[in-house]
């Protein structure tokens, strides 16, 4: 049986580039939508009820934060990962506030978003903090 996962980024770039890496790495085991904001990924998010959603904390209109906490509200069973340029540690409070239950700073993503992914699928958490490179997983 294939998972879904939704991601929501704002760079189309970026898009490619996840979902190259995704089917790359995991193919038909899992079945792909994107989106480029943040109301477009809850809207999106409500109707598919995907297992992972990937969000970009930073976007126009919607931000990720808020965006995670509907999708939260919404979806129980859907696990958000966030990805961002942004180092994770003075944020983690509001991360882990909004239900986030992963991060994957941008420039680590060819490493480390597949073991994120696949932690999430497993019902864990994973996040990564690209100054001090270390992984919380439970």
């Amino acid at each position: 049986m294939s998972k879904s996962i939704l991601l929501a980024d704002d760079s189309a770039v970026a898009r490619r580039a996840i979902r190259n890496l995704v089917s790359e790495t995991l193919g038909d085991a899992v079945a792909f939508d994107e989106v480029a904001s943040g109301v477009e990924a809850l809207d999106k998010a409500i109707v598919s009820q995907p297992d992972v959603v990937i969000l970009d904390l930073v976007m126009p209109g919607m931000k990720g934060f808020q965006a995670a906490r509907e999708i939260g509200r919404h979806c129980p069973n859907t696990a958000v990962l966030s990805i961002s340029n942004h180092n994770v540690e003075p944020i983690l409070p509001r991360i882990r506030d909004a239900g986030i239950r992963g991060f994957v700073p941008k420039s680590s993503m060819a490493s480390e978003l597949i073991p994120a992914i696949e932690a999430l699928l497993d019902g864990k958490t994973y996040f990564v903090d690209r100054t001090a490179m270390w992984h919380v997983t439970r």
